[in-house]
């Protein structure tokens, strides 16, 4: 098969072949490149991974519509199609609305610029600017930002303080691991399926539990048949006790009506804890949070406990042992606190 080029439409296929990301439209100038290099049309074949077939009609479009057309296709996917103006204003865009598909990208640069690019093309060049694909995130609609700013202005206050050995700060909360397995993301080979089996139950195991803020590895965990006033109550006697030198000992905690029980504040009131709570709706400014998923990472979504008895020596074998996890721990369990509205602030 016979392609010539000239010096000036290698150029451009050459450039053109630089730019490209998207599949097809790089195999479509490689394949005329190759032909115009003398190589056959079953090498090119074999190299490409096409039919032979394919890269006669390749050879063939080319030759009938000339290198104008031809570059004229459907497979726009690539860097090149948008200017930075361009790539800017997607950018806003994105960040303005909501997007379920990237179809849906497709159509409104289409309609914005003229330009048409393939699904997968998209795809890649959404990733290039910086957007992935991934799960929305829930959050409280009644969260007020003003209220959560005004506690992280108290929340600077208190790590301040902290930074003296006689004054410490812990968050509390209680967890319920349930005794199933739950699907999750992993890396599996394609054209796979990773199996999990699961078990029909619903047990769960009840744990209180307490976060240094100053030291994420000092955790204290005490499994309960019920997180209420009572178990809260056993679990601050345990942090007084771990902690005899610490004059005041700050615990950061939600608004369950059990850190408001009456008979725990007045006994509250003769010892060393200060009870801090949390704007309503504000799980995101509570970093025991952090650990509970972390939690469920390591032991709860990839593996499983035939009875709940294995499971439940799992949970606690990973509060017995968690100054293994003191490196991962300290990365994610970080003071960097986000509010609802996206604002952020460094502890």
């Amino acid at each position: 098969m016979n392609i010539q080029l000239t010096p000036q439409e290698t150029d451009t296929l050459e450039r053109y072949q630089r730019n490209v990301c998207e599949r097809t439209s790089y195999v479509k100038v490689t394949c005329i490149l190759m032909l115009s290099k003398k190589y056959n049309p079953a090498e090119v074949s074999d190299i490409l991974g096409i039919d032979i077939s394919t890269v006669y009609r390749y050879a063939n479009a080319y030759g009938k519509d000339g290198i104008d057309i031809y570059l004229q296709t459907n497979y726009k996917g690539y860097w090149g199609m948008l200017s930075s103006t361009q790539l800017s204003e997607l950018r806003n865009e994105l960040k303005r609305n909501l997007y379920t598909d990237s179809k849906q990208v497709v159509q409104w640069i289409k309609n914005r610029f003229g330009i048409e690019y393939t699904p997968s093309g998209i795809v890649d060049l959404l990733n290039r600017i910086g957007f992935t694909y991934k799960k929305t995130k829930q959050v409280p609609c009644e969260a007020n930002s003003q209220k959560q700013a005004e506690f992280l202005e108290k929340l600077s206050e208190l790590l301040k303080e902290s930074k003296e050995e006689e004054t410490l700060i812990y968050y509390a909360d209680g967890v319920h691991p349930t005794h199933n397995t739950r699907s999750t993301h992993a890396w599996i080979e394609k054209g796979t399926e990773y199996e999990q089996p699961t078990v029909s139950g619903r047990d769960r195991i009840n744990i209180n539990g307490l976060l240094n803020a100053n030291n994420v590895s000092d955790v204290i965990a005490l499994e309960c048949k019920s997180v209420n006033a009572q178990t809260t109550k056993e679990l601050y006697q345990m942090v007084l006790k771990q902690n005899p030198k610490a004059q005041t000992i700050y615990i950061i905690s939600d608004n369950a009506t059990y850190y408001k029980n009456k008979e725990l504040n007045t006994w509250l009131a003769s010892t060393r804890i200060k009870q801090v709570f949390l704007p309503p709706y504000s799980p995101n400014l509570n970093l025991i949070e952090r650990l509970w998923k972390f939690l469920r990472k390591k032991i709860i979504n990839t593996s499983f406990y035939r009875t709940k008895e294995e499971f439940r020596q799992a949970v606690l074998n990973f509060f017995k042992n968690i100054k293994q996890h003191k490196s991962e721990l300290e990365s994610l369990l970080t003071l960097n606190f986000h509010l609802i509205n996206s604002q952020s602030f460094l502890g």
